[in-house]
């Protein structure tokens, strides 16, 4: 098209004038690109950024999270007849019977630009649950064919697919330790007469501290992690545990809790990041214990703790 309008006006240079006719009947009725409807797939709320999902993966219970996504078809401008554009849905690693479409087709109205929204969800992880390491998925959604009577309706260039990524976080452990956190429903126990402690070997003042209500110093370490444990005498209902320290630069910035059944087999709860002079751990659920291990992972060039307490549900 650019050539002719180049050659008639290079006639109208060498010629003079050149004369131009009308369209006819015909030429109006003709299909071209300048009157067609272009078929596009969107993202439902297409004025924000392409969504992205991850999912937590917990160690002995499996992947949590689920992915929901809202796509729609549409025209960049209407036609008199009804288009129907087959949607497909395809993600890595995870096979086709999981991802999950509200429907195969999208359908633009006549008159309108835009279709009902299909969701395409996936909230089965069967398939990756045995991998343990960060993975990184793609879902891929797209365009398969278009189908209507009308004769200007095409495939857009672009937007003909849209991919969602998917971040499946590394396997942990469960989290039961929430820190900055005092429990609901818990009273702090601070009375310690009838508890028994044991510290590791190393630290300052085991047999005398302000830990175990045994004497005015605190129990202290330089820059070492130590741990100590704790018999209550009888089981606790417990929620949470409660620390005190000189400062926040003597106190540690990350501790692993423990419980057992008889005080030499323990069960980690895990490990939690804390700061701070007052620290104030609570528990994903109440825990029936007797014995408890408090155990320092990360500590500065000197730490102590100068009390413990824990806090025991309210009957």
């Amino acid at each position: 098209m650019k050539k002719f309008f180049q050659y008639m006006l290079m006639a109208a240079f060498i010629g003079g004038t050149v004369s131009f006719t009308s369209c006819n009947d015909d030429d109006e009725n003709q299909v071209n690109e300048w009157n067609m409807s272009y078929v596009s797939l969107l993202q439902s709320d297409y004025l924000r950024p392409i969504e992205s999902f991850t999912l937590k993966h917990v160690e002995d219970k499996g992947i949590e999270g689920s992915v929901e996504y809202k796509v729609m078809a549409t025209l960049n401008k209407p036609t008199s007849q009804d288009v129907t554009v087959n949607i497909t849905a395809t993600c890595d690693s995870i096979s086709a019977d999981k991802v999950i479409l509200s429907s195969n087709t999208a359908t633009i109205k006549a008159g309108e630009t835009k279709s009902e929204d299909v969701t395409i969800s996936i909230t089965d992880w069967s398939d990756i649950v045995t991998n343990n390491a960060e993975c990184d998925m793609v879902l891929t959604i797209q365009m398969d064919g278009i189908s209507t009577t009308a004769a200007d309706v095409t495939n857009s260039e672009f937007n003909q697919s849209i991919k969602v990524n998917i971040k499946k976080e590394q396997a942990k452990p469960e989290e039961f330790l929430f820190f900055g956190y005092a429990p609901e429903n818990s009273t702090l126990m601070t009375n310690k007469t009838d508890w028994t402690f044991e510290f590791m070997e190393g630290v300052e003042n085991p047999n005398s501290n302000t830990v175990a209500g045994t004497g005015g110093n605190d129990v202290a370490t330089n820059g070492v992690p130590f741990w100590f444990t704790v018999d209550f005498g009888e089981v606790y209902n417990v929620t949470g545990i409660q620390t005190r320290h000189w400062g926040a630069g003597y106190a540690p910035t990350e501790i692993e809790v423990f419980t057992s059944d008889n005080g030499t087999d323990w069960k980690s709860m895990n490990t939690v990041q804390t700061y701070g002079s007052a620290q104030a751990i609570a528990f994903k659920e109440p825990r029936a214990t007797r014995y408890l291990k408090y155990q320092m992972i990360t500590v500065p060039g000197r730490v102590d703790v100068t009390a413990f307490y824990v806090y025991v549900a309210n009957e």
